[in-house]
């Protein structure tokens, strides 16, 4: 009885004192225009849209943390007058992220209880490094994203649950996630429950951040077609990792890779099969020399992480078919760039992409490649700081498209970003 007091004492006393405790606001916002060339059988007709983010966060004296992170996308602006009332929607509007966080604090470690819906903390992005040990961004530039803070990710994942994340004094941080998302094939939506186990841990010349876990996909019907309350009739695993060996100020050799889905067990026999276009891969060793730094990367990035990403969406916008992106890229980019007394960062994508690629393929038949279907992209980008935020622009040329139509072949993306 006496034990049970305490407790109840101390939690009263904890919540009183966080209760007072005034919530501090910071927040990130973004704002981009896209260009992206087309053309009509009568004349040039580019497609113009916005694509926007918002993200916030209360934070009650460190104990409690409130996030939230909102992206708009608007269709074409040009084929829908703004200056007239519509009838359809000419936005669309989605929630990546609300979360709330407990943090308790002990002598030797700290206990983030979290609830969450939306894409939270996916792999492959670093955000859960960025918010467990405070470092700089450390993912390729290549995948960068305009959706969130948490950019591109290697299996994307929309869902809601709970998690707990242990950080001991050293740079260690260990995870448990349980959380239910939908999945839908052939038609078919299907609730599926989700555990996953996360470890990231820093060390002097070494970052890593892993992550699996197993998937459950719950039906209701049994095979007479009888209700039932739960039916579990296949087991998935999806993992992913990162890892940068070295520091993302020298000479370092980036890694990521993962996948959504492969069948554990299940009652088709024919589907315990990971094919080649569902795997997540980039490998990017980056050369920092005195002037500048040349990454240059491989890669095969299914269509469901491509579309999110600013380099990669206009292959994916052109044929929504395609399952994946196989390819190389080389950027050289430079932050010794001066106007005036502004630090300019400018840098330029040469791209290769293969699309709808089968690797596997190529084991009957070599020559098998020389069917496949692939582009060429050149996209300068330049950024450069502006009241407070940053301003990004890039220009991205598809060659290929150059011999028929050169205005269709370029598309243009200007965008700012601030912090608050």
């Amino acid at each position: 009885m006496k034990k049970l007091l305490s407790i109840l004492v101390a939690a009263a006393v904890t919540f009183n004192a966080f209760a007072l405790d005034m919530p501090f606001f910071n927040g990130y916002a973004g704002l981009l225009g896209n260009m992206t060339g087309k053309s009509s059988s009568d004349s040039y007709d580019p497609d113009i849209d916005i694509e926007a983010f918002f993200s916030g966060q209360l934070d009650f004296g460190g104990k409690f943390l409130a996030r939230g992170e909102f992206y708009i996308s608007s269709e074409d602006l040009l084929q829908n007058d703004l200056f007239e009332e519509s009838e359809v929607n000419n936005a669309v509007f989605k929630i990546e992220e609300l979360s709330a966080t407990y943090k308790m604090s002990t002598l030797s470690s700290s206990h983030y209880f979290s609830a969450f819906l939306g894409n939270f903390e996916p792999i492959g992005s670093d955000i859960f490094l960025q918010r467990q040990f405070g470092i700089q961004p450390v993912t390729s530039r290549f995948t960068a994203s305009w959706h969130s803070l948490s950019g591109a990710s290697v299996y994307p994942f929309y869902g809601s649950g709970i998690s707990y994340v242990y950080h001991p004094e050293s740079s260690g941080a260990f995870g448990l996630y349980a959380y239910m998302n939908k999945q839908t094939e052939e038609d078919e939506t299907k609730n599926v429950l989700n555990l996953d186990l996360r470890l990231a841990k820093l060390f002097s010349n070494l970052t890593a951040d892993i992550s699996a876990g197993f998937g459950f996909p719950i039906e209701d019907t049994d095979e007479n077609g009888n209700k039932v309350f739960l039916l579990i009739k296949e087991i998935q695993l999806h993992a992913g990792f990162n890892f940068l060996l070295g520091n993302r100020y020298t000479t370092s050799f980036f890694m990521q890779g993962g996948f959504n889905k492969f069948v554990l067990t299940s009652d088709n026999d024919t589907s315990h099969k990971i094919t080649f276009s569902d795997l997540y891969f980039l490998i990017e060793p980056r050369l920092t020399l005195r002037l500048f730094q040349l990454n240059i990367a491989a890669f095969n990035i299914p269509s469901e992480s491509a579309e999110h990403m600013i380099y990669l969406k206009r292959a994916i916008d052109e044929d929504d078919t395609i399952t994946n992106l196989l390819g190389l890229n080389a950027n050289i980019v430079t932050d010794h760039l001066y106007l005036g007394n502004t630090n300019v960062t400018f840098g330029i994508h040469s791209t290769l992409i293969l699309t709808d690629s089968d690797i596997e393929e190529l084991k009957d038949d070599p020559k098998v490649v020389l069917d496949w279907n692939y582009e060429i992209y050149v996209t300068p980008y330049v950024t450069i700081p502006v009241l407070g935020g940053s301003m990004n622009a890039n220009l991205a040329a598809s060659i290929l498209d150059f011999k028929d139509d050169w205005k269709s072949a370029l598309d243009f993306s200007l965008g700012f970003k601030t912090r608050f």
